[in-house]
């Protein structure tokens, strides 16, 4: 293969038709879309979604199907990471209802984006819904397939679903990416957990944290603390389960993930009262007023 790669420039300068240039390139869609990836990367979610929703309006002036899927993509994905999950989902289902009028197909991290704005506005039904036709279309999209069983997990976890969660994990199997050994870690805690394993819980969802470091996965370590508080407070130790969960809370809000805030923050104040640690009362409380002065 490799030497026929090297004959390519001999055989076109030697009197065959040469191939066709490239269709030109809308760089102004290009050049939208390259600046909302890397906001993204940087951390700029509020300018990631301005500069893909410039893409997105663009891919549509432009009547592309396949460049319309790519910008939804984007938006949805910046929405997501910057709190806003129902404009996420309104992003994921107008883009999802514009291909389907298209006859074009609906790219698998498209459908997953919906499941994660459906799972955290709370719509557990409708997210397992997309999740599962995620895995059912993901083709050679393995990691959309990995992420949704992820998020499978999470529901069954959340409703106390010991078979779905072990269903979950299993598909998971032994991932060697530090991303998806987190997620796979932190189904397992999840799992220990709802078996009355506090330990073993604890355990795992240490090594899970780490993971979610080195991959800056940031909204993934503030859950495990908050998983870590659950297994404290399970064996007694109140006071740290209410510090964990302070700094879970800290961790959501820092994300843009309110309704996740306010619940753990909320709980860090009630274990903090029954532990007599007013400290952590106190940071809760304040952690709370900056949330509702930031919205």
């Amino acid at each position: 293969m490799r030497r026929v790669l090297l004959l390519l420039p001999l055989l076109t300068g030697c009197g065959g038709t040469p191939p066709p240039p490239p269709p030109p390139e809308d760089r102004t869609l290009a050049t939208q879309a390259r600046a909302g990836r890397l906001a993204l990367e940087a951390e700029r979610p509020g300018d990631a979604a301005r500069l893909y929703g410039a893409a997105l309006a663009r891919a549509r002036v432009r009547d592309d199907a396949e460049a319309i899927a790519d910008a939804g993509i984007g938006l949805a994905a910046a929405d997501l990471e910057r709190g806003d999950a129902a404009a996420a989902l309104r992003t994921t289902q107008d883009v999802e209802a514009e291909l389907a009028r298209r006859h074009a197909s609906v790219p698998a991290t498209l459908r997953l984006a919906e499941a994660l704005a459906q799972y955290r506005l709370g719509h557990a039904a409708a997210a397992d819904a997309a999740a599962r036709q995620v895995i059912a279309d993901a083709g050679s999209d393995g990691d959309a397939a990995l992420r949704a069983w992820f998020l499978r997990g999470l529901i069954a976890a959340d409703a106390g679903d010991r078979d779905g969660l072990a269903t979950a994990r299993a598909a998971l199997g032994e991932p060697t990416s530090r991303a998806f050994r987190g997620d796979a870690l932190e189904l397992a805690a999840r799992a220990a957990l709802l078996n009355g394993d506090s330990a073993a819980a604890r355990r795992l969802a240490e090594e899970a944290a780490v993971l979610r470091r080195e991959t800056l996965d940031y909204r993934g370590l503030a859950r495990l603390l908050a998983l870590q508080a659950e297994a404290e407070r399970r064996d007694g130790a109140v006071s740290t389960a209410a510090d964990l969960m302070l700094r879970a809370g800290r961790g959501a809000a820092s994300r843009g993930d309110a309704v996740a805030a306010r619940r753990w923050l909320g709980q860090a104040m009630v274990w903090g009262r029954q532990s007599h640690a007013s400290d952590i009362v106190q940071a809760a409380q304040r952690a709370l007023r900056d949330l509702d002065n930031a919205i």
